[in-house]
């Protein structure tokens, strides 16, 4: 059928094809808002919060229905004075800490920028999670101290071995130039004992000769086996609380390695609250694209242990994973 520019009829049915297709273009981009990876949430003129997509969702650990109406402030506190700032042209604010309800925290950057929708003002907001480059840096530096301390330990572990050799040779020398009976041999005794007690601990720096055993296990077997031993030694007042993804599958491990590992950090976890007890949770997660030291995985086991105890002071806070380094006011013998 041909079209007349003059027939008014096909005139406002023109009108109406242009209104449909602005409500699918308006659809298709709120989609493309929606399926983004990245935060975005929409705040509109009088600085209500209209949209915000699954990624956001996700970051703020919260549902839509819960924020949406309410104003932007309640979700990125202290942000900006005013957001009318952002009017004009687009700001950036980098290391942005957001509070979550569980008290943790995250390290985001964001971009407010003038964006209409709908017809309508307003500004669109993007999130940009940060918490895993601020890790994957932290980590790689921590590595760094680790395997820098770890040298060092075992420079000194060789060198040291070395002259312990040539003193327990020379005292079974001397021992054997004695007669049973002699008082110098209650002496040349203790030396040999406390030599060899040195070399043991210099074995122990060095680490473990023989090669780890490992073979499948379940991490929360791994977890409920540990729990048990410490029971007697927990506090009336620090409780348990137990944070399990169900789907990890049974992980190749030294089972006795991580035993030793985990009994470590949850007797330490429990000793920073004996002053005045708190929550230990213990949580399991899976992860991909995991960045540790050089390497990345692809799909880890993460096991978290979070303690409510007095923290690492700042003063060791950056050298804590150098050997001998602790924060500990009563160090064991």
């Amino acid at each position: 059928m041909s079209l007349n520019k003059d027939n008014p009829h096909q005139k406002h049915l023109r009108k109406q094809d242009l209104l449909l297709a602005s409500k699918d273009d308006c659809a298709f981009f709120k989609e493309v808002l929606e399926g983004l990876s990245t935060a975005v949430v929409w705040v509109d003129a009088n600085e209500k919060i209209r949209f915000m997509n699954v990624a956001a969702g996700e970051i703020f650990q919260t549902s839509t229905t819960r924020i949406l109406g309410r104003n932007w402030s309640f979700i990125l506190p202290g942000l900006l004075d005013n957001i009318y700032l952002a009017q004009e042209k687009k700001l950036t604010i980098h290391e942005y800490t957001v509070e979550l309800a569980d008290f943790n925290k995250v390290r985001v950057s964001c971009t407010i920028s003038p964006y209409e929708m709908n017809g309508q003002t307003g500004w669109l907001i993007e999130i940009f999670n940060t918490e895993r480059h601020h890790r994957i840096v932290e980590e790689d530096e921590r590595w760094h101290q680790y395997e820098a301390g770890n040298l060092l330990v075992r420079t000194l572990a060789h060198e040291v071995k070395n002259p312990l050799a040539g003193i327990l040779g020379a005292t079974q020398l001397l021992q054997k130039r004695h007669q049973p009976g002699d008082k110098d041999l209650a002496f040349l005794e203790i030396i040999s004992k406390e030599v060899l007690r040195l070399k043991n601990l210099v074995d122990r720096m060095l680490g473990p000769k023989l090669s780890a055993t490992k073979d499948y296990h379940n991490i929360h077997e791994l977890i409920r086996y540990v729990l048990q031993i410490i029971e007697g030694e927990k506090p009336a007042n620090v409780y348990v609380k137990l944070d399990y993804d169900p789907s990890i599958p049974e992980i190749m491990m030294d089972f006795e390695a991580m035993v030793q590992a985990l009994l470590n950090l949850l007797k330490n976890a429990i000793q920073a609250m004996e002053a005045h007890g708190g929550l230990l949770t213990i949580k399991t997660r899976v992860e991909h694209k995991f960045t540790l030291g050089a390497f990345t995985y692809p799909l880890v086991a993460v096991l978290s242990i979070m303690d409510e105890g007095e923290g690492i002071p700042e003063e060791v806070f950056d050298s804590i994973f150098y050997p001998m380094v602790s924060s500990k006011k009563k160090v064991q013998a």
